[in-house]
């Protein structure tokens, strides 16, 4: 896991939202992943989620092209780069411990 690459791709995605639309001060943050392989531990990291107050739903993949996948929503925070960031990094720390790995985030908010 490169930490620093995924922090400048974070922080470039954020930036180019930015550009095109008007970002909220607030919103909640939806963060996907995905699992390392078939030892991902789907079970005590939704646990270890829930128990920090955030919500998470299990996604199968519909065709062979997708991936089964863990989404995991924050409350509502404060929406700039470097809040993202601090829950990213957080959540993809965690999820290697129990065998998987970021793939994307969005948000939603007013």
């Amino acid at each position: 896991m490169d930490m620093k690459q995924q922090k400048a791709e974070t922080e470039q995605i954020f930036a180019e939202i930015a550009k095109m639309e008007d970002l909220p001060a607030r919103a909640v943050v939806a963060f996907q992943f995905v699992p390392e392989d078939g030892s991902a531990d789907w079970d005590a990291f939704t646990e270890a989620l829930e128990a920090q107050g955030y919500g998470v739903e299990w996604y199968e993949a519909e065709d062979d092209e997708d991936e089964d996948c863990l989404e995991i929503t924050t409350p509502e925070m404060a929406l700039n780069v470097e809040a993202l960031w601090a829950e990213e990094e957080k959540l993809t720390v965690q999820g290697a411990v129990h065998g998987f790995l970021a793939d994307g985030w969005g948000f939603m908010g007013e």
